[in-house]
């Protein structure tokens, strides 16, 4: 629990610090976020966790992961077509918590949902959707080994880019992962970062 309020904590921290930057970044850049090829993201994410059980409890994990994203954008468009609004790339996110873990990594490929930023350059909004495998461990007590599973999952997602000034911008995404194992699970993930673009 302790774990899970320093992640909402620095959540909050970067979100705050992310309006008056993208304010003024939207100022300076009416056109909103320059178009380019790469982007590298660092985040931090809070998941709730279907345990497919009777009792319909949910668990939170907190962790951290890292996204590399590549698009066919150029310098010189001042408005995106669909292909250059949309990103592929990969993603890994890990969690840990006393003798249980997780790692969720695959490919993924975002869209923008318009030709330029909206709120003059302050919102990029995007949809997004993830494919990988999701990989749990958890230690027996004593040391005395240890049970590891990874299954397919599919995560749909949507989110936002803030942008504060050229090429840096926070990004904040509310992810679904559904996990097909023993039981199918829809599962929830906040997510909230830094992104360089370059």
């Amino acid at each position: 629990m302790l774990h899970a309020r320093r992640i909402a904590a620095l959540a909050g921290a970067l979100t705050l610090f992310a309006i008056p930057a993208a304010q003024a970044a939207a100022q300076d850049q009416p056109m909103g976020i320059r178009p380019t090829r790469f982007t590298a993201e660092v985040y931090l994410a809070q998941y709730s966790l279907d345990n497919a059980g009777a009792d319909g409890d949910r668990e939170g994990l907190g962790g951290f992961g890292g996204r590399l994203m590549f698009n066919r954008s150029t310098a010189s468009d001042a408005l995106r077509t669909f292909f250059t609004r949309a990103s592929g790339g990969v993603f890994a996110t890990y969690t840990n918590q006393d003798d249980f873990s997780t790692l969720h990594y695959g490919v993924q490929g975002d869209v923008a949902l318009f030709p330029a930023p909206v709120a003059r350059g302050f919102l990029d909004p995007f949809i997004s959707l993830g494919v990988g495998a999701f990989r749990t461990s958890s230690d027996f007590t004593g040391g005395e080994g240890s049970v590891v599973n990874t299954d397919f999952a599919i995560t749909p997602a949507a989110g936002t880019r803030i942008p504060f000034f050229s090429g840096i911008s926070f990004r904040g995404d509310l992810r679904a992962p559904i996990i097909f194992g023993e039981s199918t699970t829809v599962n929830f993930v906040a997510e909230g970062g830094l992104s360089l673009s370059f």
